[in-house]
């Protein structure tokens, strides 16, 4: 896994770390956020049980539990040779975290976020992250004092792995839930898993098959596909809890198994970073190739104004020094400098502002061809409505003659990079970790109390579903 890691890196490095810094595109990842242990990212109602499940995974009281809100803000929990704790802004401040970006959710985020170190051995290769149980009513900003949807949104982006849990008295019913869905985790469904909690609050088969279809019926809301994901249904052992009338057997099973995706989080992690650096090179393209060519043509307008004048008025002088109309030189001056000033400041201004505003139809005439494909023609769309607001913002703030020419070697190692290089990589990956397992079938015992979510009026507990193989970890 080094070989890829190591590559990866030296593309960051060349040629999307020049491009970015040369276009005002965002930075890449740093180093520390390329080797950070694989993330998890633990969201859900309050009281579904997330601090719980944390506690149960690092067999220690790490978080505090009840029935009733007990955390309003994000605690990171990794590895470290004593249990100690640090507060937000030193966790923001530390370099070699890599956590610097929420400083810019403001101070009151920051004031909510903590750093747990604690002994354990899960947490060399995985980094848990707890967030604070998600309320009924979404106002504005959810009354938190800081962007709770864009924080769970910077956090989803860069975990590995996100777990969404739901408990049998809210499942999937509080406006927060149904906002961070819409807004916090589309487009991450592949890393996202879906947890309903707490089934041993269940004593008959009944209530079980209400609550699922309460789930599934909330979800086909927020999760715009067909087929909704799998729904892990499992619950947490506690002492002196009373016993469900249901056979507890798959759910125990189901738990093993989410903790085991939980366990192969280091081996996504790698197949995360491939996507990132694809999404990353090609919104960087997108971007950096309009903003090039609108200005490539503004600075050709503004060439042929130059000289246009300079032939004008340097055409005006020589005729007064040949005539012997010295005289009329300062008038001359004059005018040649009021022209300029005109063009500069008047003309040019407007033409740049006019090539802004027109940036949408530069992206349509540099891709015509690859929008001629429907699936690709989505996506090119898709992500050009993502980042053109902060192209322009860039070209309005910075001016379009303030970006030096995308050369053509450049253009064509980005390219290459976009189309083969990455792909490539992806493709090794997969060969190797295909070349390093040779799981057998799952056995019937092994699969998941998992169901699908398009039968949720099937309360079965067991058959009709299958598990993923078992993969080693290659950390």
């Amino acid at each position: 896994m080094e070989e890829f890691a190591n590559q990866i890196r030296d593309y960051y490095e060349d040629p999307l770390a020049a491009l970015a810094k040369q276009f005002m595109f965002r930075r890449p990842p740093t180093v520390g956020e390329l080797r950070r242990p694989a993330q998890v990212l633990l969201l859900g109602n309050h009281s579904s049980g997330k601090s719980t499940f944390v506690n149960h995974l690092l067999g220690d009281n790490v978080q505090n539990t009840g029935v009733a809100p007990t955390d309003d803000g994000f605690t990171i929990i990794t590895h470290g040779a004593t249990a100690t704790e640090r507060d937000g802004p030193a966790v923001v401040s530390n370099p070699d975290l890599p956590y610097e970006g929420l400083r810019y959710f403001g101070d009151q985020l920051v004031s909510h976020v903590r750093l747990k170190l604690r002994p354990a051995e899960l947490l060399q290769r995985v980094t848990l992250i707890d967030s604070p149980g998600m309320i009924d009513e979404a106002k504005a900003e959810n009354g938190r004092g800081f962007d709770f949807p864009g924080v769970v949104r910077w956090f989803a982006e860069r975990a590995d792995l996100v777990m969404v849990f739901f408990d049998p008295d809210k499942p999937g019913t509080t406006g927060e839930t149904l906002q961070v869905f819409r807004e916090s985790l589309a487009g991450i469904d592949h890393k996202m898993l879906i947890i309903l909690n707490k089934v041993d609050q269940f004593q008959s088969l009944h209530d079980f098959a209400r609550a699922y279809g309460a789930l599934c019926w909330n979800l086909g809301k927020v999760i715009p596909r067909k087929d909704l994901p799998m729904i892990y249904n499992t619950f947490i052992p506690l002492p002196d809890k009373p016993k469900s009338r249901l056979p507890m057997e798959d759910f125990e099973k189901a738990r093993n198994d989410l903790i085991g995706e939980l366990r192969r989080a280091p081996t996504r992690r790698m197949d995360n970073q491939i996507t990132q650096i694809q999404a990353y090179a090609e919104r960087l393209r997108l971007h950096a190739m309009v903003i090039n060519k609108a200005a490539d043509k503004f600075k050709s307008i503004r060439a042929r104004w130059r000289g246009f004048l300079l032939l004008l008025f340097g055409g005006l002088g020589a005729a007064a020094v040949g005539t012997g109309m010295v005289v009329a030189l300062p008038g001359i001056g004059l005018a040649a400098v009021l022209a300029f000033s005109l063009i500069e400041y008047i003309i040019l201004r407007r033409t740049k502002r006019r090539l802004i505003s027109r940036f949408d139809q530069i992206f349509e005439h540099l891709h015509d061809q690859e929008l001629l494909v429907r699936d690709r023609a989505d996506d090119l769309r898709m992500m050009w409505e993502e980042i053109s607001p902060r192209a322009r913002e860039i070209a309005e703030k910075s001016g379009l003659q303030s970006f030096e020419k995308m050369s053509w070697h450049k253009r064509e190692h980005l390219d290459e990079l976009t189309n083969e290089l990455i792909p490539q990589l992806r493709s090794k990956l997969h060969d190797a970790m295909r070349d390093s397992d040779a799981p057998a079938p799952a056995l019937e015992q092994d699969r998941p109390a998992t169901f699908p979510a398009s039968e949720p009026r099937r309360p079965l507990v067991e058959g009709d579903r299958s598990a993923k193989p078992k993969r080693r970890t290659f950390f």
